[in-house]
């Protein structure tokens, strides 16, 4: 690749054979390796910046048990503290009179229950085709439509 793109080394060194510029590699490689130490001490400055890093919310240690009680206590402990309180129930259930002012419209209204208008109820009708169709494939598993052999085509 060097021959290709021409190189600075390739400019400067052309009289230069490639076993000399191995052997020059080789002292370059072997001077940089000899200054080149590892750093084993590991040293924190100041204990104050150093960065913890706590354990997952989600890590469950399964020795531990907890009793009744302290299941107990805590699911009252949570229900004091939670500020949302009755979310399950709905706005009218929850306050007097509406909170806002897209509540006062239909604050009083109940869901009625419409019976259903028979013209638009369709009962799902079948003729004798598709009953035939129904029951061959209930029986053979394929419809009676598709191909048999399927090399044919």
């Amino acid at each position: 690749m060097a021959k290709e793109f021409g190189s600075r080394a390739d400019m400067i060194s052309a009289k230069i054979d490639e076993v000399s510029r191995n052997s020059i590699w080789r002292e370059h490689t072997k001077k940089e390796l000899a200054n080149h130490t590892l750093n084993t001490n590991f040293n924190i400055a100041d204990l104050r910046k150093m960065m913890t890093i706590p354990e997952k919310p989600n890590h469950v240690k399964p020795d531990v048990k907890m009793s009744e009680e302290d299941i107990a206590f805590a699911t009252r402990t949570l229900k004091e503290v939670c500020s949302v309180k009755n979310r399950d129930l709905l706005p009218v259930d929850k306050y007097e009179s509406p909170v806002t002012s897209a509540q006062e419209n239909g604050w009083h209204a109940r869901i009625m229950l419409v019976k259903k208008n028979p013209m638009f109820e369709q009962a799902r009708n079948s003729c004798d085709v598709t009953q035939y169709a129904d029951a061959y494939y209930s029986m053979t598993g394929t419809t009676p439509f598709s191909r048999k052999d399927k090399g044919s085509i």
